[in-house]
């Protein structure tokens, strides 16, 4: 995933991505170490009857299709999570709010320091 979508992925370590999957009700088994691109001898060693994936504009811009054999196979679908909200998105944020964090805390320490120095000069008249 990290040599795929870059520095920042995957949020969530693989014990915490693999029990996410898990508590999906209609998820009977979580495969870990699979290749990215989901073969023909993956489906039918793991007897896999379908294979999801939710909507990601960022699959678009991919080489591969990681989903091309299951696409053939009639057993690909596609969810839709009903929310805008990526995990693109939630990192520009985080990031736009540690800067906010720290334009703020740099404009604080300033005042306080203006205001050392102004208490400093009063005491000596």
């Amino acid at each position: 995933v990290n040599m795929k979508k870059g520095a920042n992925f995957p949020i969530m370590n693989i014990n915490e991505r693999v029990l996410s999957v898990l508590s999906c009700r209609y998820v009977d088994e979580c495969i870990i170490g699979v290749p990215f691109e989901v073969t023909e001898d993956l489906l039918k060693l793991a007897n896999i009857s379908i294979v999801c994936a939710g909507k990601d504009a960022t699959r678009a811009e991919c080489e591969v299709d990681p989903y091309e054999v299951p696409k053939k196979m009639g057993i690909f679908s596609e969810v839709d999570s009903g929310s805008y909200l990526t995990a693109t998105q939630i990192i520009k944020r985080v990031i736009q709010n540690r800067l906010d964090y720290e334009a703020r805390n740099l404009k604080k320490q300033k005042k306080d320091k203006d205001l050392q120095n102004t208490a400093y000069k009063v005491q000596e008249l």
